[in-house]
Formats: structure tokens, sequence, C-alpha cells
């Protein structure tokens, strides 16, 4: 079972003509979409991959965590160590993306109660196939789930996967740097991986992040794809020439690819064929959450640039079962 550890939270998506508005201002808006948000996408791109998946988090006994437990429930993630807490509020991320793709974000923090690790969690993440947490924390006192977490797996040698973001800017964010020593593979742009390690040249980057415990260090480069370091190899994966659609959620589905082929034991060639094929599909579809690319989209996209690499889903079926 893999684990994707908080930021779940609802994504209300909306595609306008541009994003510079202004008041009395009328824009014909062309998608619209509600649904699972945030680390969520980590979670049913990774589903659609094959992987059994759950999700460990909070949220709120209202519409959008509903939306949320109901969502992940119906792309084959087990959402029944989610924690519904009737007095908190649910986070949502209003996502406005232009006719070019690119995408700005408006948050509602929510008012969730767990700030520190539950202990029920503890000896399932100590048994857990991987766990995946990312940056993105709305109050101080997540960073110390996050934290304990990436420490109970690390201590129990169950591969960990983070991914920095850009973070939250009303949050002190030195927190990643901790995260980041603690996680097998590391996933960051390379922004994220100069603020990381103070270098300049993302390969140095890399090295630095490798040096503090890191086995793999994946760098993110958009359209330009990607390279992937460890401490024997180095291999860059040009990025796929496709007309992007909507740029949205293109990390989350990397960061899932990346996690499927660690897993299955892929070489750094095959890794960055797959994260490159998973995130050019899914920015040719608008939206995230139920609109992540499928494991046939992200095999066409692989034939259709002569990767040799075909995925194939696990044969056993998942169980899923909704919180209590």
């Amino acid at each position: 079972m893999v684990i994707i550890l908080g930021d779940i939270l609802a994504d209300y998506a909306i595609r306008i003509e541009q994003l510079q508005i202004q008041p009395k201002d009328l824009q014909r808006v062309s998608y619209l979409g509600l649904g699972p948000g945030g680390a969520c996408n980590v979670a049913i791109m990774a589903s659609h991959l094959g992987l059994s998946v759950c999700a460990l988090g909070e949220v709120g006994q209202d519409l959008f965590g509903e939306i949320v437990l109901e969502g992940l429930v119906a792309e084959g993630v087990d959402v029944s160590r989610v924690i519904v807490t009737p007095e908190a509020r649910t986070p949502v991320a209003n996502v406005l993306v232009d006719e070019q793709g690119e995408p700005a974000y408006l948050g509602f923090p929510g008012t969730l109660r767990v700030m520190s690790l539950p202990d029920e969690w503890r000896p399932f993440i100590a048994t857990a196939e991987a766990l995946y947490a990312d940056g993105w924390v709305d109050q101080p006192g997540e960073t110390t789930i996050i934290l304990a977490a990436l420490r109970e797996a690390h201590a129990a040698g169950v591969p960990t996967f983070f991914d920095p973001g850009p973070g939250n800017p009303k949050i002190d964010n030195t927190w990643h740097t901790e995260a980041a020593g603690l996680s097998t593979v590391l996933l960051a742009t390379e922004e994220e991986a100069h603020r990381l390690s103070g270098e300049d040249d993302p390969v140095n980057s890399a090295r630095v992040l490798l040096g503090r415990g890191s086995r793999l260090v994946v760098i993110k480069r958009g359209m330009a794809g990607c390279f992937l370091l460890t401490e024997e190899d180095l291999h860059i994966a040009p990025g796929l020439p496709v007309m992007a659609r909507d740029a949205t959620g293109a990390g989350d589905s990397l960061a899932a690819a990346v996690m499927y082929g660690y897993l299955n034991k892929f070489d750094l060639e095959a890794l960055g064929d797959v994260g490159n094929a998973t995130g050019a599909a899914k920015v040719l579809k608008l939206g995230t959450g139920h609109n992540m690319p499928t494991i046939g989209e992200v095999n066409a996209m692989l034939r259709r640039f002569g990767s040799t690499v075909v995925l194939e889903r696990a044969a056993a079926d998942k169980q899923v079962t909704l919180a209590e």
C-alpha cells in the first residue's frame, strides 16, 4: 500500500480567457470542475497506474469534505483512515487557468484541527510500500505531522517521496530542508532545488541534496523535461513536444509516475520516460482530480515518442472503503 499524506483538499477549477480580471469585468468560462485536489492528484494518478493507494489526512464534515472523500473512493483510493472532524472546514483551492494553460491559485486554508501524527497511523506507515508527502501546509502545526511520518517511514526502511513545491508564503518553509533529507526520492524544480541547497547550478544542487540523504533526486524542468541523479548515474530526459491545454497537476502526475517506476525498479532512462509521458498526457487534459491521465493515455504517449516502456496495472482488485 502506497500512502499519500496530507494536502487533502477540494479543487474548484475554472478556465477563463485571461487572468487579468478587473472589477466589473465579464469573462466567459469555458471549463468548470470540482473534485479532489492537492496531493489527491498524486493519489489518483498513482491509482490509475495500478498502485494500491491509501490517503492519510483530515477533512471537515462538510460538503467539500464529502466531495474529496467520495471522489477519492471513486478513483480507487482507500480513505478509511482519513480523519473527519465535525467542527473543521475542508481546505479548498480555486484554480484559475488561462487560455495558455497556466494556472493561478486562490486558497481557502480551512480550519483543520489535527496537528500531530495520530498514534493509529504510525504502524500503518511503518509497514507501507511507500510514503509520499509534499511541502504545502496551511498551518505550522501540519509540518509536525509530515516530519513525524517521514521519520517513522525512514526508520522502518519505507521508501519516502517528497516534493517541496514552492511552499506556503504565509508559513516558515525551513522545515522543507529536514523533509528533503528524510526523502528517499526528492522531486523539485530547479528553483526549489536551489532554495534547498544554496547552489545555482541544478546538477550541483542535486548532488548536494543527494549528500544529505536522498538516493534519487528528480529535477523537474517543465516542458524541458527532467533530469534524474543518483550517486552513480545522471540521466537527462528531454521534454515531450505537446501543446499544453492545462499545466495544472503536471508535477503531481510526474511524482506518481516516478513513484510507480521506482517501486517497480525502473532504471533512470525508463523513469524519465514514464515521468515525462505522464506529465505530457496530463497537460493535454483540462482539470485535475478525476481528469488525471489513464494508464492507457500514458502508454499512448510513450508509444507516440518512441519509448519501449509499457506500463501494466496490477492484476489484483483493490478494496476501497469510505472514512467512518
